[in-house]
Order: structure tokens, then sequence, then C-alpha cells
């Protein structure tokens, strides 16, 4: 599983929202939140709903207690402590008292059959005392929080500077410059993740980081975020700019600063043990789901003050009242209009011979993926191979005298498809795929698009291979990847004729050679006899 860790958001929904994009494009499974939530930004409210429904666990931070008055404001400066009082004012009751029973440490098990392979644990400070909020700068600092725990990885905040604490045989700490690196066994860690909302790195950026633990992979993650909108904010507010602001002339130096709904189509940035995933392939975080470790963090959804915030959120319900109308009024429209197309539709028509051998009860292909999109599933032919028609109308695929008769129309396509089981140790599998002659005796310009699947045991696309046959190929193989356990072969016939084909073959094995016959023995050559003269 992989586990989006993130801190410090100080109330900046802007950077909040580009962190939880690209997380989500990361194909990070879990949020965990480690506190502060709250502090010196302009958005406290929509941003402690927006980790409400996203985070899976949050934890309190300093700024967090000091809103719900669980920790005094003594030694905050004046300007953190005017947030505190002006963001406890703007939550209601209920929301403080949430912030009020957050738990202050989270622990994880591993994901493997060990709990304890892979368990990490998080805090906003060090663990030695977590309700005191200690800085982990040094690597000296981390010690109490290696003695207090026994996992081997542990995450904190609070001091918004990412970074790495090893503590490996040598029994001396030291520190590393924040970068994607694996665990290694013998080490212990404690990973800053930065901050999401408040850096003070020198840049403009939002730092935190994606934890995978299958491969034991820590991946540090840097972006930009809607920098104008965040100060337009602040001093639409009246608010003062924060330290860290007066520095984002050197971040658009060089560096664009984007919104949010850009970061949608960016491709995640690759480290080491990290699996590359399709550009396409989206992954929505879901609400938070029960468990036993998080079973502190369940309270009531924070809600915005009374007196203010009314209006506002009575004008978001009727938002969302007139968006769900419209939403079923256009799925209505796309139903009416999709019955009315299937009931105008022409029937196939099927030859004679072919509607006789269909098999009573069909099944569509078992191997059928996503990209069969407007292929109909049709008829079951010979040796585990499935037709399927593009544009029906004109088309078949039938047995005929050990051949493949195959007519397609110059607008569709016939697709033939099998599936075949793979063993553990196998390491290719071999195709074949001919053209005989055209059943009209007429020469046609035909190729066979030729795909090659392999998927594993969860169902999941593990690698593909394409070719391109004129008229035959013979004996052709292909690697199999590891981890697969199933392969299918597609054979794409799109010609304007009739014709007839080879059964293809698709093997987990090479075809046994072909011994050909003996030669037949030569006639015996004449010898002419000579006879001694006496």
């Amino acid at each position: 599983m992989r586990y989006a860790i993130i801190s410090d958001v100080h109330a900046n929904e802007a950077a909040l929202r580009a962190v939880l994009t690209d997380a989500a494009d990361a194909h990070a499974e879990r949020i965990i939140c480690l506190g502060d939530v709250l502090g010196y930004g302009p958005d406290p409210v929509s941003t402690l709903e927006l980790v409400y429904r996203r985070a899976h666990v949050c934890l309190a931070g300093n700024h967090d207690d000091a809103v719900s008055n669980r920790f005094p404001v003594d030694d905050f400066s004046s300007f953190a402590a005017a947030a505190v009082a002006r963001h406890r004012a703007a939550l209601s009751q209920e929301a403080i008292d949430w912030l009020r029973h957050l738990p202050h440490v989270c622990e994880f098990g591993g994901g493997g059959p060990d709990p304890s392979v892979g368990a990490f644990a998080c805090a906003h400070g060090e663990f030695s005392d977590p309700k005191n909020f200690g800085y982990v700068l040094e690597a000296e600092d981390a010690l109490p929080s290696w003695k207090e725990r026994t996992e081997q990885l542990l995450f904190v905040g609070h001091s918004h500077k990412p970074g790495i604490f090893v503590l490996g045989e040598s029994g001396v700490p030291h520190a590393l410059e924040p970068a994607d690196f694996m665990v290694e066994p013998g080490k212990r860690y404690l990973v800053n993740v930065g901050s999401v909302g408040y850096p003070r790195t020198g840049v403009c950026r939002s730092f935190y980081c994606i934890y995978d633990d299958c491969s034991r992979t820590v991946f540090f993650r840097s972006l930009p975020f809607d920098l104008e909108a965040y100060s337009e904010k602040m001093h639409g507010k009246g608010l003062d700019e924060a330290p860290w602001m007066r520095a984002r002339e050197k971040e658009r130096q060089g560096h664009e600063v984007r919104r949010a709904t850009n970061f949608a189509n960016e491709t995640p940035r690759q480290g080491a043990g990290h699996q590359a995933v399709g550009a396409k392939r989206r992954l929505v975080v879901k609400p938070r789901q029960n468990g036993a470790t998080e079973a502190a963090a369940r309270q009531p959804k924070p809600l915005v003050a009374t007196g203010a915030g009314e209006a506002r959120g009575a004008s978001r319900v009727k938002m969302q009242v007139v968006a769900l109308a419209a939403a079923l009024l256009l799925v209505l429209v796309f139903v009416i209009a999709w019955g009315v197309h299937s009931a105008r539709k022409p029937r196939d028509q099927e030859p004679a011979q072919v509607a006789a051998n269909r098999p009573a009860q069909e099944r569509p292909a078992q191997n059928q993926s996503a990209n069969e999109i407007g292929f109909t599933t049709s008829r079951s032919l010979a040796e585990g191979w499935m037709a399927s028609f593009e544009r029906s109308e004109g088309q078949s695929a039938e047995r005929v005298q050990g051949l493949f008769r195959v007519a397609s129309n110059p607008h569709g396509t016939v697709r033939l498809v099998k599936s075949i089981p793979l063993s553990e140790k196998q390491q290719k599998v071999y195709w074949s795929v001919k053209l005989v002659k055209p059943s009209s005796g007429k020469a046609l310009p035909f190729e066979f698009d030729v795909k090659v699947k392999f998927f594993g045991k969860d169902g999941a696309l593990l690698g593909r291979c394409s070719a391109t046959a004129k008229r035959s190929a013979q004996d052709k193989h292909e690697t199999v990847p590891s981890g697969a356990v199933r392969a299918t072969m597609e054979v794409d016939c799109a010609c304007a004729g009739t014709y007839d084909m080879e059964v293809p073959y698709f093997l987990s094995n090479p075809r046994a050679p072909q011994v050909k016959p003996p030669a037949p023995p030569k006639p015996a050559s004449k010898r002419r006899s000579s006879r001694r003269r006496k």
C-alpha cells in the first residue's frame, strides 16, 4: 500500500489541494496528516474540512492543540498567537471538540505476511513526549524517538524542513539530505516530511512524502502551489506576509508557479523502487475507512462557526442540489437516447452454417480487455478461439475444412482472441498466423495486427507487445514478464472481402519441430563388368 504523509498545512488550502492532486496521481491509497492543519494561514475552515474529508488519519499538532486549548501559546510569536485566536473564532464548537480529541501518535503494520516488517509510526514532533512537540533538528535529536519506539521507520513534521536521520550498526546517528531511498535491514530511520503550506526551506514549494510498504521505499515530493491566490487571501483579510513569502521572487526565477488544477496532467516523479504506471491511470482519493489504529481520529465533521458561515453553508447546499439535479437529468437523457439507438439498430445477420453451430449459451471471452470497447462478442471457434466484431453487419468468422473463413467489410474489423495459462518458470510464448488464400480467388491487400498481452494474478496488465504480419508470420515468440499467469493473443483482421487463414496457434511452448521424411534411396548405378582376356 502507498501512503501519502503530509504535515504542517497551516490553513493553506491552495497548497493542500495541489498536494492531494499530486498524491492521487502518484497512486497514494491513504493520506496521513501529521498535524498543524491550522495556524498562520487564511483558510482555517475550508482547510480543516478538506483534511477531514480526504485524510484517513489526522494527528494533532501544537497549533491544533493551541486552537482547542490543549497547548499554551506562551512561547508562540505574536503572529502565530494572533492566528490561533483568529482560527478559534472561525470554527464551531463541534470542530474544536474534534480537534481536542485528535491523537498524537499513530502506528501501522507492514503490508506483508509479517506485520512487523514494513511497520512505521507517525507523530507531529519527536516521540519521547509527543504532547510537548519537541523538534528534531539534528541527528542527536532523533535518539529519544528511537529509544521510545521499536519501529524501523518513523515519520515526523513540525520543523517544516524535510530530511532523513539514520542510525546504523555503529550506533552514531547521522543526517542525510532529503532524497528517495529504500529501507535497508539493520538501520533505523526518522524522516521529516517537510511542510505543505508553510515552507522554511528558502523556496515557496510544498513538501511531503510517499511511503510504499511493499517495496519499502520513501519518496520525497516537492511541487509549487498557487502562491498568488494565497497571497491575495492574506492581503484580503488584512494579514501581514509570512516571513517565507518574501522568498517568492526567488521561486519565480526559473520556476513556473501553477494552479492546483494543472497537476492532474503531470507525470509523477520517478524514484528508486517506483513502479512505472500508465499516464492515463487515475486514482481518486477515497473517504476514510474504519480501522483500529485510526479509531481515535473518528470524530464529527468540523463545521463552520455559527453566524458568519451559515449563509455560505446554505449557498453551498443549494449549489450541490442544483448540480445533482443536472447530473440526474443528463443521465436520464443518455438512457433514453441509448434505448432509441438500440431499438433502431438492425439485428446481425449470420450465415446459416454459423447459426447452426452457434452454442446455446454464449459467454463473453474471459480475456476481453478495456480496449475491446466497441467489439461485440459473437461466438466460440475452434481450439479456444473467440471471434468478436466491430460493426458486425456483413462480417463473420467460421471453421471451414480446417481453416478459419473470415468475411470483413471495409468499415469493420473481425477480432480473434485466445487466452492461455502460464507456468511460473515460463520465459516465452510462441505464436503464428498465416493467410492461405482469398475464398473469392482474388488477391486482397491484407495485414494481420497481432497483440500479445500478459496479466498477473490480480488481473493487472503486466506487459504487452504488438506486431504486424503481412500474410504470414511463423513461430514468433514474446518474452513473459515476471509474475504473469495468463497471456492473450488478439488478431485483428481488417479487409474488404472473404478469405481463408490457417488456424493461428498460440502456445506456451514452441511447436515440435517437424521431422522431414527420409529421402528415398537412389537406384544403384549399373557398373560395367570387364572381363580379363586370357
